[in-house]
Formats: C-alpha cells, structure tokens, sequence
C-alpha cells in the first residue's frame, strides 16, 4: 500500500523554455525583496493588516500560493540587509496582530491560545456558532485542527513539537485576505506564533493550520534551513495529511512544467511545488520517516538538506546523485504517462513537460533555457519508420551536467530501456548509438547535477541516421537440415555490434521465443563480410517455424531483422 494510501528538420531546432501559466505568476522572494528595496523609505501601516502589508511589498493583488511563512522569514530573518521600508515592514509582520475587542480560547490540552476578534462579524465560520458555546465556530474548528496536527507531527510521525514542552503556541484569527491562509513567526524577541486566515473555509481549516505548526516543528530541529526546503517538507506534509492533490495543483505544475529551474528556487511556487522531492524519497523509500531523517541529520551535523540527504541515503548504499537522477525520471511519469511504476498516485499530478524533436533527421536540439542547479529538462525524440541507429551526440557547457535516455522498444512492452549519459569527454561531449527500427520513442532527460550555488548548463543535442549500423544484413536464410532447421545469416557490416540472439514463433506475428541461453559473440566492428550459423534441433517434424535475429549493441540495445522461416520435414 502507498505512502499516500497509508495515511529539427535538417536544420537547427531551438526548443523554447516550456513556460505554464503558473510559473508565469510566480513571484520570486529575491525579486519581491529587489523591487520593494527600490520604492520610498517609508512604509504606511495605518489600519492595515499583515496580508495587506506583504501584498504591498510583493507587489500583488493575490498570492498564487497560500502559505506567506517564505516571505515573512525573509524578512524576519533576512539573508541580507533590508531597505528601511523593507526593515518597518519586518517589524510589522514580526509583532503580534493587534485585535479588536480581543478574545482568547484555550485548547482543551492548554497547549494553544486561540485569539480572535470579539468584534461580530458578517459572514464566515466567524459568524457561526452553532454549539453556541460563545464561541465562532471557526475558533472551534481551529482548536481541534490544533490538536489533530500535533497528535500526528509528534506522536504519529516522531517530529518536535512546534514549541517547547510546557509552554504555549499563541494563533491568532485575522484577516489576511489576498489568498494568503497563513504564516509562521519564529521565535525571536517573544515567543513563535502562528497566524491564520480568519476567512479560512471548512475544507482548509485543517491544511492550514497544520501547515504553519508543521513550520514551527522543522524550524525548532533547523531553525537555518533553506526556505525551499521548508516549504517543500510542510507541503509534503500536508499532502500526508489530507492526500488533496488538488489543493497543490497550481504549485506541482509549475514544479513539473519548469524543471528546468533547480529544487533550490526561491519562487513561491515552485517551493510549495518542491513536495515532490520528499515524497519521492518517501515513496522510493516506501517510508515517510525518511524526511525526518534528513531533518534530524540536518539539525545533529549542521549539515544542509542535500548533504544531509546524502548522509541518510548512504546506509542503505545509495547516494543523493543517485536519488536525484531517479527523481528526474519519476517526474516525466505523472498524469497522462503514469505507468503505475513510480508515484503510487501518479495519476493525479500534472503531466509533466515533455517538448517533441522529430522525426526528421539530421536533427539538433537546443533547448532555449539553461538548466539551474538540480534541474532536469525532458524532451521526446520520436524518428518514427527509420531503420539503422540514430546517431546522438550531446554537449554540455557549465555546471555538472549528466543525462538519461528512456528508449521504448515495440517488442519489450510499455517499460523502458534506461540508458546513462554521464560521461562526458574534456570538451564537454558525449555519444552514443541508439538502434531505432524497433524502437517506437525515447525520451531524453537533460540533468544538472550541481550543488545549489553552482553554475547553470546549457544542453545540445545533434542526431543523425546510420542505416546500416549496428549491422547491414545481407543475406538470412533458414533452411532443413535433416531432422532440425540451419539458420545461416551474413552481415555486409557491423558498428558497435556485440552479440546475437535467435528467436523462433510457429506464426508470422509471434510470440517470438529466444532459443540460445547464452548469446552468441558478434564480430564488433566490421567493415566487410561476416558470415554465422545456427542450428536449431529442437522442432517437430512436419511443422513450419519462423526466426528472427536480435542484434545487441555495446550498450545492450536491440536491433532485430525481418522474419525468416523454414521448414522440417515430415518423419519416414
């Protein structure tokens, strides 16, 4: 049971960067901070609220995510000096919401203070109570949510408390309004809080609050980690929780639709879109707890996520170079590609980009954009009806690049061939010969597997036709040999050729049966005539059989001839 269950035609091709609408609103923190940096020195507080100070700073009317705990730490806890303007408005989001006619809500295990305003208001669960206990419903509501979050980070999943034992986490109801649901104070001058949308629906009542306590949890194990990391965990978390694909749809497609752009992005978007990253470990790992690892690791060495990461994955062989590559592979399966042998909930995610180059060759392919530190860009090759191999040839400049190709062959089934492209040469470029008659499509996955920090890399890729490589078969014939069948075959040329396999059928069509256990050497490299036999002594009398050859390349790749057939002869 899942994880989520449990709980270029002849010429040049410039391929452009897939851009979707969500990542086309996503806002960057770094940018967000630059742009409000440039405005007055003076910021107007006067009667506004928190969501209206950081739509002000962001620029926006509406948040294209939920959680605003990202950009309120960077302005907390800022990565570098703030503006003035910038300075005021930290201090604003750092304070506590001040409150009309204040009223407080203890929960029933005294570990929450809930505060909302005892002002009436008009609509919402904050003008509802229906136990008429004197409280909003939406305070109840917010109360048990409190509780069920910690009863499952702490008891159920063995994460910290979002506070120390005995002392209590104060939330506060406001309005934040321009689609923000919440956000997460550490602790700084006073004690961390929480605040959250005082609109809050029914259905988000959970989410959100689980979300900003899960914020309070990873920061007491590293109160210095990485924003995308944080936000990656919590979504992944929250997901967990309510398994609401829907509620991060905008988020995943952005993450699945601009991979190009490295998990260490500090686009709000593209963080909560990072929960893909834990779940993947997760779901590889076929356990949760794994990403708690990382965050105990994390928090016992000083070490950052991916070195942490690293550090967990090595007690079971792996590396995080490792789970990365395989990361970028399981993202090309989601939605419509879900094959049921990656995410257990596939299905459900966005179909990831996946840019078409073909069929024409010679083709070459460059993608527009350079891919970011642990970014990946996927791209289909499709050269369909061409016999012999196509020739690849891939460059790569910057960064540390790496690629994988996925080659699906029409007789092999739905699963891919995997096929590494990690070795380059000193100047930065790496081949190899894919046979393609019986391949129906590949896909090629573009990787950088740099450190965040580290430079980008730009990818380009040239294709070309060999039709008589990794063999030109000149002649193949299966003739009667007394009581068994003589297969003889000879190839004008061979490239790369590594070995043979036969195959037999009692039909034209197959199913095609592999007769030799063990596969017979081929001549490798061959400019000139080479000549095999094979005898086949296991057929009955009387009856027609039909062969095939299988060539395998160096890599182990597939190349398989026209069908051929002969016949025993009946028993005197």
């Amino acid at each position: 049971m899942s994880i989520l269950r449990r709980a270029i035609a002849a010429g040049l091709l410039f391929v452009p960067g897939v851009v979707c609408a969500a990542e086309d609103h996503d806002l960057f923190l770094s940018t967000i901070l630059a742009k409000a940096s440039e405005r007055p020195a003076s910021l107007d507080t006067a009667g506004r609220d928190a969501g209206d100070i950081l739509a002000s700073i962001a620029g926006v009317e509406g948040f294209p995510v939920a959680c605003a705990t990202p950009l309120a730490g960077s302005l907390i806890r800022p990565d570098s000096p703030l503006s003035p303007a910038l300075q005021q408005a930290a201090t604003f989001v750092a304070a506590r919401p001040a409150l009309d006619a204040e009223r407080t809500s203890l929960t029933r295990d005294g570990r929450f203070v809930l505060h909302y305003a005892g002002r009436s208001t008009s609509s919402g669960l904050m003008s509802i109570d229906r136990n008429h206990n004197g409280i909003p419903d939406l305070v109840d509501r917010v109360g048990e949510a409190c509780l069920a979050s910690r009863s499952y980070l702490v008891t159920r999943l063995g994460y910290p408390p979002p506070v120390a034992e005995g002392e209590r986490l104060d939330i506060f109801l406001a309005d934040l309004g321009h689609g923000l649901e919440g956000y997460a104070v550490p602790p700084n001058e006073g004690g961390a809080f929480v605040v959250l949308d005082s609109g809050l629906s029914v259905d988000r009542v959970m989410p959100a609050t689980l979300h900003q306590v899960a914020h309070l949890s990873l920061l007491s194990l590293s109160p210095r980690a990485p924003r995308w990391w944080a936000e990656a965990t919590d979504s992944f978390l929250t997901l967990l929780t309510t398994g609401d694909f829907r509620a991060h749809e905008a988020a995943l497609r952005a993450r699945l639709q601009w991979a190009g752009r490295g998990l260490a992005t500090d686009g709000m978007l593209l963080m909560e879109g990072s929960l893909l990253w834990p779940l993947f470990l997760a779901e590889r790992a076929g356990e949760p707890s794994i990403v708690r690892q990382v965050w105990e690791e994390m928090a016992a060495q000083g070490l950052d996520p991916l070195a942490a990461t690293d550090a967990v994955l090595r007690r079971s062989g792996r590396t995080v170079l490792d789970a990365l590559r395989e990361f970028a592979a399981w993202n090309v399966f989601t939605g419509e590609r879900d094959d049921g042998q990656h995410y257990s909930s596939g299905r459900s995610l966005p179909t990831s980009a996946l840019a078409a180059a073909g069929p024409d060759v010679p083709l070459r392919l460059e993608p527009a954009d350079p891919i970011e530190p642990l970014g990946a860009a996927a791209f289909r090759l499709a050269f369909e009806g061409r016999r012999g191999t196509i020739d690849l040839e891939v460059t790569a400049e910057g960064g540390r690049p790496a690629a994988d190709l996925l080659i699906f062959y029409r007789p092999w089934g739905p699963q891919p061939v995997l096929v590494p492209i990690s070795t380059f040469d000193a100047a930065g470029t790496a081949r190899l010969s894919i046979p393609w008659s019986d391949a129906r499509e590949a896909w090629i996955v573009f990787r950088n597997d740099a450190l965040p920090g580290g430079g980008s890399t730009r990818f380009e890729a040239q294709a070309a036709l060999d039709p008589y490589s990794p063999y030109d078969l000149a002649s193949f014939t299966a003739s009667e040999m007394g009581p068994s069948i003589l297969l003889e075959w000879t190839t004008a040329s061979e490239k790369g050729l590594q070995a043979w396999n036969i195959y037999r059928s009692e039909t034209p069509g197959g199913p095609f049966t592999r007769l030799n256990s063990v596969a017979m050497p081929a001549m490798g490299d061959s400019p000139g005539e080479i000549g095999y036999i094979y005898v086949d002594d296991d057929g009955r009398p009387g009856r027609r059989y039909y062969y095939v050859l299988e060539g395998l390349t160096n890599l182990g790749l597939p190349q398989r001839s026209h069908v051929v057939s002969g016949r025993i002869g009946s028993a005197r």
